[in-house]
């Protein structure tokens, strides 16, 4: 029973890694407008506190109802091999970031492994958010917090400097009258399950039947299942936050593309 125990607890330990260590690809990401229509975030490895998702959510929905800006936040555990700047220009045209035929869209895409964070603008707003001032945010706001493990406050902090450029003065009815060209490219339409999405599958295919020899052969044994369990600050709060009311724009992104305008940085 005893040695049946640390083969469950063994694969135990390498399904719950392998799923923590999930690679995404911008065609297997989920969308989060997909589940509510207010949500801008995609955080699937759990890497924010709910608390900075809360923040993010509240501040991309004020920003689109303001101005017609909407701003993505994905936070992923790893992006593999892929290159920051593709990985995000094919989410973006994939989401169809920034309304459609307006292209006033931000992605920030933010990868742990790799300590990367880009972000990424539709070609409407890149007279508001040029790539020297993207350049700036990420490296003035951002990665001093990614440094100190704060990768919520990090997100919220380069959010929040994004709000408030696009806010201020006459910048708000300047991008409520931007017009620019929508191009999504092959990116529209769902493709294939990509050669990483198979191995993950065939992973953990392969491991769930591990575990069910294991138990099945312990059980022939006349032994029971080893199955059950044995004997940084945040620095936004969303209680009193001026981010609420609910958005106005409902469903998926608004259709919109980017020309790869934005900038990068690493931690």
């Amino acid at each position: 029973m005893k040695h049946l125990r640390h083969i469950s607890l063994f694969i135990a330990v390498i399904i719950a890694t392998a799923l923590r260590a999930a690679v995404y690809t911008p065609a297997s990401l989920p969308n989060p407008k997909d589940e509510d229509r207010q949500h801008y975030v995609a955080n699937p490895d759990g890497i924010l506190p709910d608390s900075d998702v809360v923040f993010l959510n509240q501040c991309a929905d004020r920003l689109q109802r303001q101005t017609q800006v909407e701003l993505c936040v994905v936070a992923l555990a790893s992006i593999g091999e892929a290159d920051p700047f593709d990985f995000a220009y094919e989410l973006f045209q994939r989401w169809g970031i920034g309304g459609k035929g307006k292209n006033t869209g931000v992605l920030i895409l933010f990868a742990e492994e790799s300590h990367d964070v880009r972000i990424m603008t539709g070609v409407g707003i890149e007279g508001v958010l040029p790539d020297a001032t993207c350049s700036k945010i990420i490296h003035d706001e951002m990665i001093p917090a990614f440094r100190q493990g704060d990768y919520g406050g990090g997100l919220c902090l380069g959010a929040l400097r994004i709000y408030s450029i696009c806010t201020n003065g006459d910048v708000p009815e300047e991008l409520l009258n931007a017009k620019s060209v929508t191009n999504r490219g092959k990116y529209a339409e769902d493709e294939a399950w990509s050669a990483e999405d198979w191995i993950i599958l065939v992973a953990l295919i392969v491991f769930i039947a591990i575990l069910i020899w294991a138990s099945s052969k312990g059980n022939r044994n006349g032994r029971s299942g080893g199955y059950s369990s044995g004997g940084g600050p945040v620095i936004f709060s969303s209680g009193g936050s001026s981010f609420g009311g609910g958005g106005s724009f409902g469903g998926s992104w608004g259709g919109g593309s980017t020309l790869g305008g934005g900038a990068g940085g690493k931690w």
